[in-house]
């Protein structure tokens, strides 16, 4: 038997915490999940059939891999009539999103400052069901004609898988084309996590149904907005 120096016995003793503080905290941290965090293009790209199209005011929908994850990433695109700073507001306006957003019942601000938010969504689906879940957003400095603005999920402790949603990541694209017109690109990665048996048209309400639909009632709102400038 090998009987270690009071130094060494020490040494020993804390090595060992610390590696047991690392393992306790995976498992605390297992539950959640890693960020999608998308590949974003510095412009918004269209072919010529999509960039006819968004001049007719047509709404592009457009589904992209997701590299292996479970879920869907669903994108749409559209010409806005209205500047990039109307639109950039109306997308950081969160407090009213309820006012117009699809599903959001309830919005909650936990912090917010000139370019970052917490928030707390809740989402009314068909049927009575209701999803919650929390993101941090960050908008970037509006360069001259673009803004950005990107989201995250967030843990949300207490709440159960079944009224959360696995994952979701995305961002908003404004490019400004003349002094009355943007491009927007809406772009969501979700993935709701474990779907009972005959519920799997929950993931085509946030995904490829509502994605378009955001996009139109955002222009719906600037648009107004804009008249009154």
């Amino acid at each position: 038997m090998t009987v270690l120096p009071y130094q060494q016995k020490k040494q020993h003793l804390l090595l060992v915490l610390f590696f047991t503080l690392l393992f306790f905290r995976d498992i605390a941290w297992a539950g959640y999940p890693e960020h999608n965090s998308a590949k974003i293009p510095p412009v918004i790209k269209l072919n010529s059939q999509e960039q006819q199209a968004v001049e007719k005011k047509e709404i592009i929908v457009r589904e992209q891999p997701t590299n292996g994850k479970p879920g869907k990433v669903v994108e749409a695109v559209g010409i806005i009539e209205a500047t990039g700073e109307v639109v950039r507001d109306i997308v950081m306006d969160y407090s009213s999103y309820p006012d117009f957003m699809p599903n959001v019942s309830r919005l909650e601000i936990l912090q917010q400052d000139k370019t970052t938010a917490t928030l707390n969504y809740f989402l009314i689906l068909p049927l009575g069901k209701i999803k919650k879940y929390r993101v941090s957003t960050t908008a970037s400095e509006p360069a001259p004609k673009t803004s950005l603005i990107q989201w995250q999920l967030k843990p949300w402790p207490g709440l159960k898988p079944a009224e959360t949603i696995q994952d979701t990541t995305g961002y908003w694209r404004i490019e400004e084309l003349d002094a009355q017109r943007s491009l927007v690109l809406y772009h969501v990665y979700i993935d709701p996590g474990k779907i009972p048996f005959g519920l799997g048209w929950i993931i085509d309400i946030l995904s490829k149904d509502s994605v378009p639909e955001v996009l139109a009632k955002t222009r719906e709102r600037a648009e107004e907005q804009n008249k009154g400038r």
